[in-house]
This record gives structure tokens, C-alpha cells and sequence, in this order.
């Protein structure tokens, strides 16, 4: 006896099978495929998974500094930023932020966390992005206030302190939060152009005693005073450069 099921079930069957969204890799049946014949079937080929984001083209390929300042000139030379320009810069080995009005002197200095994960810029995989990118807002919340979807809870937390607050979908604690304030960034890179749906920022954190370790799920972290200072000085369309 032979059971006819519609496309629409087949594919439904076999994409539960493999978690979901596999389902192109497995093309319905065709009377080509299931008749007898003498002559050979053709071969439906498999399509060529689409990459979401590609490090590629990001100009930290090309540019290899020796330190923040050997950065910032070269970022002048190749005309992505101009002279006298205000620059932050994440310096991912040394897992520190400076900040520099005119790529001569530091005005300030502040000890960072990156993603743990390392650094890239494909959506999901919970890295801190590279290359250009630049401030886009301003998001204020009260000293140590736990902010969750940018927004102020008014809850307070210490700047060492687990948090209690039970993620909604996983159902697992949330250890670390996003506290006291936001930086948020737009890409500035074909490679970055991301980061905003990505939710990558700058922000206060409860994980202060990690800072200068690679400890966050892609955004970076600083200290609670850090990203007031931040928020004070740092001006809406001021550049930023990630390097790896």
C-alpha cells in the first residue's frame, strides 16, 4: 500500500528531524526520483549554505598595528579616520580601552572584557566584533541599576554582585548584567555592518573584578565609573576601532 503525503508534510517531517532550517538540503520527491526508469534520475544539487557575515573584508586584515598610537596613524594614512580626530579604541590583547582626542596623548584608560568567545563578526556566535564601528546613542540609567532590553529596572546591584534574576527563556540564572549605562554602535565595515542587531555596546557590569579578562558574550564591559565617564565625555558619532 502506498501512503501519499504532501510536500508540505514531507518537508516539515524532515526539517523537525534535523532541529529545523535544514529542511532546503532535502528536496521533495519527484516522479523522477521515485519511478522506475531506464533512464538515470538527475541529481538535484544541494544547495550552498548562505553565510551570514564574513570577517573577509575587514580592514583589521590589512592594518597591523604595533601600538594604539602606530593605530591611529595608520587609521589617519588610510583615510578612515581624519587627524585630530577623537578615537576610542578596544585593544583586545591587552583587554583595554583607550580613548584619545588626537591620536598624540591618552585622555583616558579603562581595563575591558571581551567576548569570550574571542573576536568575529558572524552573527550568533557571541564575539566581539573588529574594525570600524562608531557610538550611535546614549542610553542612561541610574548608578549600578540593572538594565535589561535597555531599559532601567530600578533594581540595584553592586558592582561584584551575582544577580538573582531568572532568564525568562532558558529558564537559568542570569549571573551577568548590564548596569548603570549603554554606549550603543552601528558598524562602520561591510564586515561589522551588524553590530547593531547583533546588540553589541559598551556597558556597566556586575563582573568588575573580571575586567582585563575575556569574560562577556560579545559586547564589552567596563567599570560602572568607566562607562559614566563614557556617557560624559564620549560624544554621539565618535569612532571606535576594535582590534583584534
Amino acid at each position: 500500500m502506498k501512503i501519499l503525503i504532501t510536500e508540505k508534510q514531507y518537508r516539515k517531517i524532515f526539517s523537525e528531524d534535523l532541529g529545523g532550517g535544514d529542511e532546503k538540503n532535502f528536496p521533495f520527491p519527484t516522479a523522477t526520483q521515485t519511478t522506475p526508469s531506464t533512464t538515470p534520475a538527475s541529481k538535484t544539487p544541494t544547495p550552498t549554505p548562505k553565510k551570514v557575515s564574513s570577517d573577509g573584508n575587514c580592514s583589521t586584515e590589512t592594518i597591523k598595528p604595533k601600538d594604539w598610537k602606530d593605530l591611529y596613524g595608520k587609521l589617519v594614512q588610510s583615510k578612515m579616520i581624519i587627524s585630530n580626530e577623537p578615537l576610542l579604541i578596544v585593544w583586545g590583547p591587552r583587554q583595554t580601552l583607550y580613548y584619545t582626542t588626537d591620536g598624540k596623548g591618552l585622555q583616558q584608560t579603562f581595563k575591558i572584557s571581551t567576548g569570550a568567545n574571542g573576536f568575529g563578526n558572524s552573527e550568533d556566535d557571541k564575539k566581539t566584533p573588529t574594525g570600524l564601528i562608531k557610538v550611535s546613542k546614549k542610553i542612561v540609567g541610574k548608578d549600578f541599576e540593572v538594565m535589561v532590553g535597555k531599559q532601567g529596572t530600578g533594581t540595584i546591584l553592586g558592582p561584584t554582585q551575582d544577580s538573582g534574576r531568572i532568564d525568562i527563556k532558558t529558564g537559568n540564572p542570569h549571573i551577568a548584567e548590564v548596569l548603570t549605562g549603554i554606549l550603543e554602535l552601528t558598524g562602520l565595515e561591510s564586515c561589522n555592518s551588524n553590530v547593531k542587531s547583533r546588540n553589541i555596546y559598551f556597558h556597566g557590569t556586575n563582573r568588575e573584578q573580571f575586567l582585563g579578562q575575556a569574560r562577556s558574550n560579545g559586547c564589552i564591559r567596563v567599570s560602572n565609573e568607566g562607562i559614566k565617564w563614557l556617557l560624559n565625555n564620549v560624544n554621539v558619532g565618535t569612532k571606535v576601532y576594535i582590534k583584534p
